[in-house]
């Protein structure tokens, strides 16, 4: 279930706060908002199973930090032409 439009984004505070950002922060927050100030860091973000390095720019903000980080495999579709 998505946020509500109406509602202010959710954003990791330990992140915006630091005067110095971490260039190598996992992110276990799926949910949270991509900010402006976190463009050109290198974000590691956490599927469940291993964390992923994210490089920010200026098209992720806005978005959440789970668009970047699948969770599940693709499925493999066996080939019918087989003989």
């Amino acid at each position: 279930m998505s946020r509500s439009s109406w509602k202010i984004p959710h954003i990791i505070l330990n992140l915006e706060n630091c005067d110095k950002i971490i260039n190598r922060a996992i992110v276990y927050q799926r949910m949270a908002t991509i900010t402006p100030r976190l463009i050109g860091q290198t974000m590691y973000i956490f599927n469940g199973l291993k964390a992923i390095p994210i490089k920010i720019t200026e098209h992720h903000v806005g978005f959440k930090f789970g668009a970047f980080a699948l969770t599940k495999k693709r499925a493999k579709i066996a080939n019918s032409n087989r003989r």
